[in-house]
């Protein structure tokens, strides 16, 4: 026959086996990664090859409660002053309810081989979507080489053409310290998966006069997720 004391014991045992169950199923970690051939790499929309071809990668580790941290990187060309863009990611994202997502963190631009004084950088970040419609924003205290507090304000939309087929809208202004040197980005794409693959074809411009890096182009990329 059970005692009280007994079934106090049982009853105990099962709420932390319990408990120990739900924490560890939160505490769940899980490793992905991307792999990225692109026909140039543009952020914010200024080439950072000299308009050449970028294989970038990355993988990233994520718990099943939101938080994650990831790792980026892409061959760049600054004119013999780097080939390398190396990037970590600190953030939690997370779904706030069937319509409505969020993404907030802190990224370390880092340049390994770059001899530019200021190009590494810090950058915190946030971004609320709903649906297919994304609005975000990145600050920096002090942006690449030096220049000063910026912003980043941007929205981003996806558009179902048909099951296997997406227009891609973006735009993006540039926010720097000395407002002479702010500028507007924006591109339209088209996306896809095959064989699962994604690709994406895209046209992108700035508002930026006398810079070919910064001229309007069209940039095919093909990714691979794992």
């Amino acid at each position: 026959m059970m005692t009280a004391t007994k079934r106090t014991i049982l009853a105990t045992s099962m709420a932390m086996l319990s408990l120990t169950t739900a924490t560890a199923a939160a505490n769940e970690l899980t490793l992905s990664g991307d792999v990225t051939f692109a026909s140039d790499y543009a952020f914010r929309g200024i080439s950072q090859t000299e308009e050449a071809p970028a294989l970038q990668g990355g993988l990233s580790l994520s718990s099943a409660s939101g938080f994650y941290v990831s790792v980026w990187g892409s061959n760049v060309d600054f004119l013999a002053q780097g080939t390398l863009e190396l990037d970590v990611m600190l953030g939690w994202s997370g779904a706030i309810n069937d319509d409505w997502s969020t993404d907030v963190g802190i990224m370390r631009y880092g340049y390994p081989n770059t001899a530019i004084a200021g190009s590494n950088f810090y950058e915190v970040y946030g971004s609320l979507s709903y649906q297919d419609l994304t609005f975000g924003l990145a600050y920096s205290d002090d942006y690449y080489a030096n220049s000063g507090d910026f912003f980043y304000l941007y929205a981003d939309y996806s558009y179902a053409l048909m099951e296997n087929l997406s227009l891609d809208l973006h735009v993006g202004q540039n926010e720097y310290d000395d407002s002479s040197a702010s500028y507007l980005d924006w591109s339209i794409g088209l996306s896809t998966e095959v064989l699962g693959a994604a690709l994406s074809l895209a046209y992108i411009d700035t508002d930026i006069d006398g810079s070919y890096l910064a001229d309007s182009r069209v940039i095919f990329s093909v990714s691979k997720s794992f």
